[in-house]
């Protein structure tokens, strides 16, 4: 059953989701009403499940119950890490207990650090004056995550998920004369499983860093979470399929036939093969795409690309293109969503109806587990966080998908 922070997150993330959909400028009208009304149901679906836990509460003894979350935009809402920090097992891992576990919806040694030596000389002071500590920690910069935010969400309560997909249609319909022999249609179905896979991580903190709640409070937020949503990303793109890895979109069969750019990359040449990929699903696998992913170097040539005349095919960098008022930050190709990503390798595109042709099934959040009863840690006290999480990817209709091979 959903809990209650699961249910509220679920909540703060639909909004996140509707606020982005009413700001795409390349859905119309018609895609913005159906995909909010989407939403609807699914914001519709936690407040059901904090209904639930409300009655269940006030039947067991007149417990305090969940506060029912009356809007999407007027829930309080709290990060993965405060959720942690507010939790009784956080209090009771702190006050002593030696295991908890936190079920958030949503490895080196780490210490914090050694302050270096100063190194002083004649005249200088720096050793009579206490330095000025800043909070936080400043974290290194990683790609930003888009690839799950593509693709359709679902949740499961088994460890695989199965489906039926229509493999073959040999449609010999015609017109039959008096007695005639009337044709056959023939349908071949498959069977589809995926598996639900686990993508988790561990780190070591020090007790001093541990009852450090600002510290810890960024720690999970910007790495063992972070760390997760990383790793998936590039599952749900690269994935083997080998146990224990999802097999992910690029290495789906049945995939729509790759299309390769003429030789001599240019602006030109790779919008033409992009163009032909994005014909290919709508005339072949009758699929409209809805977004393109291309490595940032590839986008680089297509963004500088010039006509004849020196102008830039997609706005210069102050003005619209040609000149022309407006703004120069094109952010779609051939009228469809362009996703600008590492997570893609240079020199290939990937075209997709990636909301229509797949989804996400996530058996449980984000979990975080935590002791000081791990090895040695009790007597090096040392506090173990392990944090996972297990979703698996359906693809539906693998041909709605199809690379750009983009030849130097």
């Amino acid at each position: 059953m959903t809990s209650v922070i699961e249910a509220q997150s679920g909540i703060a993330n639909v909004g996140v989701k509707a606020k982005n959909v009413q700001a795409d400028s390349t859905l119309t009208n018609a895609e913005k009403m159906t995909r909010l009304d989407a939403l609807t149901l699914e914001a519709k679906g936690f407040k059901d499940a904090i209904a639930i836990h409300d009655a269940a509460n006030r039947l067991m003894g007149g417990a305090e119950a969940a506060p029912e979350a009356k809007s999407v935009e007027h829930v309080e809402t709290r990060g993965f890490a405060r959720q942690v920090i507010d939790s009784a097992a956080y209090k009771s891992m702190i006050a002593g207990s030696r295991f908890a576990q936190i079920d958030v919806k949503a490895a080196a040694t780490i210490d914090e650090g050694i302050i270096p030596a100063f190194s002083g000389g004649a005249g200088l002071a720096g050793q009579l004056n206490t330095p000025q500590f800043l909070p936080g920690i400043v974290p290194l910069k990683f790609q930003p995550l888009t690839v799950a935010d593509l693709l359709a969400q679902g949740t499961t309560a088994s460890t695989s998920v199965s489906y039926v997909i229509e493999g073959a249609f040999q449609d010999l319909t015609g017109t039959v004369s008096e007695k005639g022999a009337i044709p056959q249609l023939d349908l071949t179905l498959t069977r589809r499983q995926d598996n639900v896979s686990k993508i988790a991580n561990i780190a070591k903190p020090t007790v001093e860093m541990f009852q450090d709640a600002e510290q810890f409070h960024a720690y999970l937020q910007n790495r063992m979470v972070f760390g997760l949503q990383r790793k998936e990303e590039q599952q749900l793109l690269n994935g083997t399929g080998t146990t224990p890895d999802l097999q992910g979109l690029l290495n789906r069969s049945g995939l729509a036939p790759a299309i390769v750019t003429a030789a001599g990359l240019t602006a030109v040449k790779i919008m033409e093969g992009i163009f032909n990929q994005i014909t290919a699903l709508r005339s072949v696998s009758f699929v409209e795409p809805d977004a393109i992913l291309i490595n940032p170097v590839d986008w680089q040539t297509i963004r500088l690309g010039k006509d004849t005349a020196g102008q830039y095919f997609a706005g210069g960098p102050f003005t619209g293109a040609y000149g022309n008022a407006g703004p120069s930050n094109v952010s779609s190709i051939w009228g469809i969503k362009t996703v600008i990503t590492t997570a893609i390798a240079q020199g290939t595109a990937f075209v997709g109806g990636f909301q229509e042709c797949a989804q996400i099934f996530r058996r449980n959040g984000i979990v975080l587990d935590m002791t000081n009863a791990n090895n040695n840690d009790f007597e090096t006290d040392l506090i173990t966080l392990k944090a996972e999480e297990r979703l698996a990817l359906a693809v539906y209709r693998p041909a709605g998908f199809g690379r750009v091979t983009l030849t130097a």
